[in-house]
Parts: C-alpha cells; sequence; structure tokens
C-alpha cells in the first residue's frame, strides 16, 4: 500500500508542477469548437499543411489534436492579422 501512495504521490506533485509541461490530446469536436472551423474546412486545411495534423491514437480508429498545435495555429492566425 505505501508503494502505491508514493506512486501516486509521485505521479500527483509531477501534474501538479506548473514548470512541467502537460500534454492534451482534443477530439474534432473540441478542435471545430475552439476554432470556429467546421470538420470539411478542418482536414481541407490539414491536406494543404495549413492546419495542425491529427494525431492517430492507440487502436488506430481514433484520432485527435494536440491542443498546444491548435493554440499555436491559433495565435498564428492573430499574427497574420496585424
Amino acid at each position: 500500500m505505501a508503494a502505491i501512495t508514493q506512486h501516486q504521490t509521485a505521479s500527483n506533485e509531477t501534474f501538479a508542477n506548473p514548470t512541467t509541461q502537460q500534454i492534451r490530446f482534443i477530439r474534432k469536436r473540441e478542435v471545430m469548437h475552439l476554432t470556429g472551423l467546421p470538420s470539411s474546412t478542418i482536414y481541407d486545411l490539414m491536406s494543404r499543411d495549413l492546419f495542425p495534423k491529427s494525431i492517430k491514437l492507440a487502436g488506430g480508429k481514433a484520432v485527435a489534436w494536440s491542443l498546444s498545435s491548435i493554440q499555436a495555429w491559433q495565435q498564428q492566425c492573430l499574427a497574420s492579422q496585424d
């Protein structure tokens, strides 16, 4: 039981540490919500290398995007408007 507690504590400290970069995958519905783009536009932009590529998740059927790559794309869109 002590080993589990130590592991859980170490894990919680890692995620609680604000200097640790956490990777978060988001699914298409959230990407659409965050960007305001429909699915067809997302895939069209991906095919033209104008949008972050999706990542295949374990199992091979599901895909997601990293939240940081979507946020970077949004920042790039804002910067190009200036």
